[in-house]
Formats: C-alpha cells, sequence, structure tokens
C-alpha cells in the first residue's frame, strides 16, 4: 500500500502528491497522485512508477519529478 505524502507542490491546474511503498526485500516503489478540480467535480489520478529504489526518498523524489513532467504534459 502507497504512502503519501501530505506536501503537495501544484503545478497548472493539478496538485501533485509522491508516495513511497516499501517491498518485501526492502526496497522502495513509487507513485504519484495527480489531483484536480473541487467537490464532486474533483479528480484524482494514481500513477505507479515500475522502477525500484534504495531509499524512501529516492523513491519521493522520483515521484515528484515524474508528476511534474506529467502535469506540465497535460
Amino acid at each position: 500500500m502507497f504512502q503519501f505524502i501530505k506536501e503537495t507542490n501544484k503545478i497548472s491546474r493539478f496538485l501533485i502528491s509522491p508516495g513511497v511503498s516499501q517491498q518485501s526485500d526492502g526496497t522502495f516503489k513509487s507513485a504519484v497522485s495527480l489531483k484536480s478540480g473541487q467537490g464532486s467535480l474533483a479528480q484524482d489520478t494514481i500513477y505507479t512508477f515500475t522502477k525500484l529504489f534504495a531509499t524512501a526518498q529516492e523513491a519521493v523524489e522520483h515521484a515528484r519529478n515524474e508528476g511534474m513532467h506529467l502535469a506540465l504534459a497535460r
């Protein structure tokens, strides 16, 4: 299960929240949440990545960077 960081960045209309999940072998996977809209029009899309990282911080940084690229591309 991914734990998303409450610290978010805003790019364009998106709030970007990186997430991390520790695997059974001690490595970490990353994910990012892109949120837009409010109330009943809110949309939250979660992207997960397959690359594994040695530390949680590396996974969070990867997710944050990928989230920024995704938000700018939309």
